[in-house]
C-alpha cells in the first residue's frame, strides 16, 4: 500500500505521516520492530525495492517511511519501484511525504496499484486556518483562546510558526510583539480596539482597564461616532484625521459595552479584568 502525504503545508503533511505510523504501531506493532525510516529521495527508492523483496522477521506487516521517493524516482527505476509497491500491498505500507503533489504524469505510473492514497495539504487561510489553530492548540495545551486567535492572525497559513510560537507561550514565554503592546499608551490601545485590528487581543489581555483607561476608550468611541456622523466641531484635527483614515466597525456596540463596563466596575459587580470580556 502506498500513501502519499503532499505539501505545500509540510507541517500537516508530516503530522499525517506520524499519525499513520502511530496508528500502525498501536494496531500491529506496539514495540515498533516492524517500522523503518529509510533514506529520502532517489536513494530511498533502492531501499524500498530491497525491503519489498524480503520478509519481516518480527511482524507479518511492515511500515516503511521513505520521503520524496515518488517525485525523485529516476525514470530508469520507475517500473522497478512500481513492481515493488505492487508486490505485497496487504502486508507492506509505504508512506512518503512529498514537498508537492506529484504531477499527473508521475502519478500515472502508479495509478494501477491495488492500493494508493494521496493526501493533499494545501496552505490554510481564513476560517480554515483558525479552525485548525484551535484544534492544534488543544494538543499543545496551556494557551488561552485570545492568544490562539492572535497567533492565528499573525501566522495565517504558516502552521510551523503557529506551532513553534505556541510552544513558547505554553512554556511561559511572551509572543514577539507583546512587549510593544504593553508599552503603548492608552490611546494607542483604544485605537487597536476601535479598529478591531490584530493587536486588539494583545491589548485586551495584557493591559488593565481601570477607570482612567475606560474613560479614554469612552472618549475615543464617542469621537468615532461623531466623526462618522460629521459632527466634528471641537474635536482636534489630528483626531478627526486618525478616525477618518481607519475602518471602524460596530462602534455603537462598542459604546454600549464600554458604558456597561464602567457601570459594572463602579458598582462593584466586576473587577477590571472581568469587565474586559464585554469588549466585542
Amino acid at each position: 500500500m502506498l500513501i502519499l502525504c503532499c505539501g505545500p503545508d509540510s507541517f500537516r503533511a508530516l503530522a499525517r505521516a506520524k499519525e499513520l505510523e502511530f496508528a500502525f504501531k498501536r494496531k500491529h506493532d506496539p514495540e515498533g520492530h516492524a517500522v523503518e525510516h529509510l533514506t529520502s529521495g532517489k536513494e530511498g527508492v533502492d531501499e524500498v525495492v530491497s525491503k519489498a523483496a524480503g520478509a519481516s522477521l518480527f511482524s507479518p506487516r511492515r511500515f516503511l517511511r521513505a520521503d520524496g521517493i515518488i517525485s525523485n524516482c529516476p525514470k530508469a527505476k520507475l517500473k522497478t519501484l512500481h513492481d515493488a509497491l505492487a508486490r505485497d500491498v496487504e502486508s507492506m505500507i509505504v508512506v512518503s511525504v512529498e514537498e508537492e503533489k506529484p504531477t499527473s504524469s508521475i502519478l500515472k505510473n502508479y495509478e494501477d496499484l491495488p492500493k494508493i492514497v494521496v493526501c493533499e495539504y494545501p496552505l490554510l487561510r481564513g476560517k480554515e486556518f483558525i479552525a485548525w489553530a484551535k484544534e492544534h492548540a488543544k494538543t499543545i495545551g496551556n494557551i488561552d483562546e485570545i492568544t490562539v486567535h492572535a497567533l492565528a492572525d499573525r501566522f495565517e497559513g504558516d502552521c510551523w510558526a503557529f506551532h513553534n510560537e505556541g510552544l513558547k507561550i505554553a512554556a511561559g514565554g511572551i509572543l514577539e510583539g507583546q512587549n510593544k503592546i504593553m508599552n503603548e499608551s492608552v490611546y494607542d490601545i483604544a485605537d487597536h480596539i476601535l479598529k478591531n485590528d490584530k493587536e486588539k487581543y494583545f491589548a485586551i489581555s495584557k493591559n488593565d482597564f481601570g477607570y482612567s483607561e475606560m474613560s479614554v476608550l469612552l472618549q475615543q468611541t464617542t469621537a468615532a461616532i461623531r466623526v462618522r456622523d460629521r459632527d466634528v466641531a471641537g474635536l482636534a484635527p489630528f483626531v478627526v484625521r486618525k478616525l477618518q483614515s481607519g475602518k471602524i466597525l460596530n462602534v455603537e456596540v462598542l459604546l454600549g459595552a464600554v458604558l456597561k463596563m464602567l457601570f459594572l466596575q463602579r458598582a462593584g459587580f466586576s473587577n477590571e479584568e472581568e469587565s474586559t470580556t464585554l469588549i466585542p
